[in-house]
């Protein structure tokens, strides 16, 4: 006789196996929301989603220097991270006027209704509004944004080959008439001349980007975080942030616009930045209509273009 015995399964233990797994797959484990207040936790989550500068523990603190709050919530389901959502509000005669921008950033395409509605119960009383970086359905508010997003992945000589030949042609040109590019992380008296150009423009029309005040905030929110590149009369400002890195504000004068210098800035950037582990260069967003030559600057560096969801209620 064989000592290995066959054992008659038993029904009951089963059908009790059976009735386990029917429970998941029809009840899914509840999710849990948690609110975020350590920033070395916040940003290690972003990281995992390469989250852009509105979702970033900077810009929180930024915002909440001129006033307003700030929420950091993250959506759980049995342990594992399903959302990241940051929150700036005000509240006017009593009610909260909430905004999400580029977010909720989702770790995968699940239950996205149901996170949603957790993020919103979590909100308080008023009106909310979120722009995603894709499509979560509702009623479109506004139009769909563009933006330029440059990869840093890659050597050198990858990342300069990816240029467009127009674009590395002006390149050349600043590499032999343009002066050297310093980059120093400024205090707020080396961002004074470009913010005055920048609020000139803006004063202007020419196009509508948050205040050049809003940038102090940043540097007072973390003077490590910013990179100011210069050349000759041209300047160009980045905002680092985990593994990813936000172009903020440029200017340039009639020496640095014949010289190319905002070629030659980049392409310094672009290795400065690389350098320090940025994987990921937001150029910002792009209009093709209103102002092609800017859109086709970035675009022309190798830059991917994205469109982005419209804003829409939460």
């Amino acid at each position: 006789m064989s000592i290995f015995a066959i054992r008659k399964p038993d029904p009951a233990l089963l059908w009790q196996s059976l009735h386990q797994i029917l429970t998941c797959l029809l009840h899914p484990l509840p999710m849990q929301m948690r609110e975020i207040d350590n920033e070395t936790e916040w940003e290690a989550l972003a990281d995992q989603v390469m989250a852009p500068l509105p979702q970033r523990w900077i810009y929180g603190a930024a915002t909440q220097k001129i006033g307003r709050g700030v929420l950091r919530l993250c959506v759980y389901e049995a342990g594992h991270p399903m959302a990241l959502a940051q929150v700036v509000f005000r509240c006017l005669f009593g009610l909260h006027i909430c905004l999400v921008t580029r977010g909720p950033l989702f770790f995968a395409a699940s239950r996205e209704a149901e996170v949603l509605r957790l993020i919103r119960r979590a909100l308080p009383f008023g009106v909310a509004l979120i722009s995603p970086e894709r499509g979560l359905g509702g009623l479109p508010l506004s139009a769909a944004p563009e933006v330029a997003e440059l990869s840093l992945a890659g050597d050198l000589a990858h990342l300069r080959a990816q240029m467009d030949q127009k674009w590395r042609n002006g390149l050349k040109k600043a590499e032999k008439s343009a002066g050297s590019v310093t980059c120093i992380r400024p205090p707020p008296a080396a961002l004074m001349q470009l913010l005055r150009a920048e609020k000139a423009r803006q004063s202007k029309g020419a196009y509508r980007a948050l205040p050049p005040e809003f940038t102090l905030a940043l540097q007072a929110a973390s003077a490590e975080a910013l990179r100011l590149f210069t050349c000759e009369d041209a300047q160009m400002l980045f905002v680092t942030h985990g593994n990813t890195a936000t172009y903020q504000i440029g200017h340039t004068g009639p020496k640095g616009r014949r010289n190319n210098a905002h070629n030659l800035i980049l392409w310094k950037a672009m290795q400065h930045l690389r350098s320090e582990g940025i994987a990921r260069l937001d150029l910002g967003t792009i209009n093709r209509a209103k102002a092609p030559g800017l859109a086709r600057f970035k675009l022309r560096t190798g830059a991917q273009a994205r469109t982005l969801a419209p804003a829409r209620l939460l």
